[in-house]
């Protein structure tokens, strides 16, 4: 059983339109991101990800449009959040990652050691649960608007981004699969880090709180 959502958001357009990242920030981001490569080798998982936080932080407010580049950005969070131990947040971003960049997806990992062989342990799929009983499918409780760079407007006017998320027993969004995604690959992004501070009343079967797929649907204005 699915559950859809559809939310209309609306974000300020703004005069500054800021054109795709230039190549030297790119050329810094590469580097930064074998610097954050040479420390998950070393196990080094909290220096890591400082790194990839800067790097998709810059690369979200900068609106670069490199997707392998942001993809691999999202693939080190991943990676250094599975070392810490820190499962829910290494499986979102491995997500998103492997929907913005399926090639890259395909990319040894074991290389990371236990980090790497757990995000091969978890590819990319689509999510069909089977639900059985008398079921009530799950609900939005709270709304986080996401807060989009200034000059996203250089990237179009509206669009929608379709995803469809597992909520699980506890009510928390996880394991996104982007099944519509935005103009450019840091939008979906921003609007994906806004859904996970949602707060859902979760599905049930016989009275029980299950583990169940939700259709979601953003609109995003300018």
């Amino acid at each position: 059983m699915f559950n859809h959502s559809k939310l209309a958001l609306g974000v300020l357009a703004v005069t500054l339109l800021l054109g795709t990242a230039s190549g030297a920030s790119a050329e810094n981001w590469r580097g930064d991101i074998s610097q954050s490569a040479a420390l998950l080798h070393k196990s080094d998982y909290d220096g890591s990800l400082k790194i990839a936080d800067r790097v998709v932080s810059e690369m979200v407010q900068k609106l670069g449009t490199q997707d392998d580049l942001f993809a691999t950005a999202l693939t080190h969070k991943a990676l250094a959040s599975a070392g810490l131990g820190n499962v829910n947040d290494a499986l979102w971003y491995w997500y998103i990652a492997q929907a913005i960049s399926p090639a890259g997806a395909k990319t040894d990992l074991s290389e990371f050691g236990a980090a790497g062989e757990f995000l091969k342990r978890h590819p990319f799929s689509s999510a069909e649960m089977p639900v059985r009983g008398s079921v009530i499918p799950a609900k939005v409780v709270k709304q986080v608007l996401p807060k989009f760079p200034l000059g996203a407007s250089r990237f179009g006017v509206a669009g929608d981004l379709v995803v469809q998320i597992i909520i699980d027993r506890n009510g928390q969004p996880t394991l996104p699969r982007i099944v519509r995604a935005l103009p450019a690959p840091t939008l979906s992004f921003v609007a994906l880090e806004a859904l996970r501070h949602w707060q859902f009343e979760p599905g049930r079967s016989n009275g029980q709180p299950i583990s169940m797929p939700f259709d979601l649907t953003v609109h995003y204005k300018l």
